[in-house]
């Protein structure tokens, strides 16, 4: 074995495997990209070794041209054919999703294609565990991932306790999390294996491969040092995320579900701190409609009404959350899409409520209006009155050139979900030329504020 094995051995035998059991079954997810072929490749050295058995799972997901994904897949195929002919028991099962399945799913889920994905990768995970009495399915999360996890979550806002990936869930491992992508490539290099190439990993409109080919190469290059250092913040963070989570799941054990609704008593709202208020409102969202993003500003405008006494009903998308008797009710909201569909034109200054927060303009002293969303400065450079809309597919804005775009095209590049498309609002100035588009309140549901300057 090489130092390399070492390590993966080391590892998987802290996470709980004992490789001195009669029959041990060992699971791999296997995309045919480097980091789970050379998972792969070292569960094989292991398997010389000690004798078990290895349960490649290899999940076509459809999203790319067939030629593309169907060649991974056959890839992955051919390369445990091979290392079954040199004495390694290796078993492949190859799982195909129909193309079009993930596209309806995130529509019912309310997400995106890769929430979707994710969802249906590890239901038949779970499935192939089951189905063939597997002790645990090894999935090749490295220390990049762990690293660029960590920056993404920052970079859209979320809880900073929430950055580390697990290294053991249930019968799910992840025993290589503490090597780097580069030591996984000189592996493979050193092994004279190839793999396969995501063609999507070059696109970096995607936020991931955004951070990993543009911001981490700068980081690597102007900050020496980051990497441990954000590594040391994550375990760091962890600890304290122990201790709310604790906190967290003892305030809900006095909320109370009711049909289909989680009544909070307002009295135990007011005697948390705003850590576990935050995170509680949030646990009674996901335990009503299930896990989905829920954006943060639609939290804090909850506790911010809490707070000044003026509670009012507030809704984001399939989620209500209103006051009655002393309690805070948390339940599902059923609308119809054309629910959706508001106009208001704004005159003056002044602060107003919607249903995804709050918006205020106030007036400079050079006379243009200053636009806030929920506190925060989006624009400097307003004229009144403005019209706040719901977006429409066929609306144009104005880019950095002077150009014009389709928000259709603006929403694609930013992948939102279809069915979140009609949720986000834009602000029109009625008195400018053509009546243009100054602002895209994206940033509502997580996404970017497109600001016309």
């Amino acid at each position: 074995m090489t130092e390399f094995d070492i390590k993966v051995f080391e590892s998987l035998r802290n996470l709980g495997v004992d490789f001195s059991a009669k029959d041990l079954r060992l699971g791999a997810a296997v995309s045919g990209g480097a980091d789970s072929v050379c998972l792969l490749l070292s569960l094989c050295s292991l398997s010389r070794e000690y004798g078990f058995k290895i349960f490649v799972v290899n999940v076509n997901h459809n999203l790319r041209a067939s030629e593309e994904t169907d060649g991974d897949s056959a890839f992955v195929k051919a390369l445990c054919d091979k290392l079954s002919g040199n004495g390694v028991d290796v078993e492949f099962i190859g799982k195909v999703i129909p193309r079009g399945k993930l596209e309806s799913i995130a529509v019912e889920r309310g997400g995106g294609i890769e929430d979707a994905a994710r969802a249906e990768r590890y239901k038949i995970f779970e499935s192939e565990i089951e189905a063939n009495f597997l002790d645990f399915l090894c999935l090749a999360h490295n220390q990049n991932d762990v690293l660029e996890t960590a920056l993404m979550r920052f970079l859209q806002g979320s809880f900073t306790e929430t950055y580390a990936i697990a290294a053991r869930r249930g019968k799910f491992l992840r025993p290589l999390l503490g090597i780097s992508r580069a030591e996984i490539e000189e592996y493979l290099r050193v092994s004279g294996q190839s793999w396969c190439t995501d063609s999507t990993n070059a696109d970096d409109s995607y936020l991931r491969n955004n951070i990993r080919l543009n911001l981490l190469p700068l980081l690597d290059a102007k900050f020496p040092g980051w990497k441990s250092g954000v590594l040391s913040g994550l375990g760091k963070s962890a600890m304290d995320g122990e201790l709310i989570e604790l906190a967290v799941e003892k305030a809900f054990k006095e909320t109370q579900m009711h049909n289909d609704s989680v009544l909070i008593p307002l009295s135990l709202l007011k005697g948390i701190s705003s850590a576990v208020k935050v995170r509680l409102l949030y646990k009674a969202c996901n335990q009503i409609c299930g896990e989905q993003r829920i954006p943060f500003a639609f939290i804090k405008d909850v506790c911010r009404a809490l707070e000044g006494g003026s509670f009012a009903r507030k809704v984001y998308k399939n989620i209500e959350i209103c006051c009655k008797n002393d309690h805070i009710i948390v339940k599902k909201s059923v609308k119809n899409q054309t629910d959706f569909t508001f106009s208001v034109i704004i005159e003056e200054d002044g602060k107003y409520e919607f249903e995804f927060g709050s918006l205020e303009l106030k007036s400079a002293l050079d006379g243009k209006v200053l636009l806030f969303l929920n506190e925060n400065l989006l624009a400097s450079n307003l004229t009144l009155p403005v019209l706040v809309r719901s977006a429409i597919l066929t609306d144009e804005v104005e880019c950095k050139d002077g150009t014009m775009k389709k928000l259709l095209d603006v929403f694609s590049d930013w992948h939102v979900p279809e069915s979140e498309r009609g949720h986000i609002p834009v602000v029109q100035e009625l008195s400018s030329k053509n009546q243009r588009i100054c602002c895209i309140l994206g940033s509502i549901l997580g996404f970017d504020n497109w600001i016309v300057r």
